[in-house]
């Protein structure tokens, strides 16, 4: 599974890009998407916050899940 974490960090837009154009989407729906995944799951957006694996794990399940309903 693909870990969406770097959509936090500084190459987020570039990541965005790669995402949107895979999945049709415009770079700033992936980018709002995932931290809308990552607040409904961890109850947070802060970085510091996903160093879980297991929170780690389930948000990017969610987040692919997202990104292929939208496909």
């Amino acid at each position: 599974m693909t870990d969406y974490s770097t959509l936090l960090g500084p190459d987020r837009y570039d990541f965005a890009v790669q995402l949107a154009a895979k999945y049709h989407l415009d770079p700033s729906q992936v980018l709002f998407g995932y931290l809308q995944v990552v607040s409904d799951v961890s109850g947070s957006d802060q970085p510091g916050d996903l160093q879980d694996p297991k929170l780690k794990q389930v948000i990017n399940e969610q987040f692919d899940h997202f990104l292929k309903q939208r496909h």
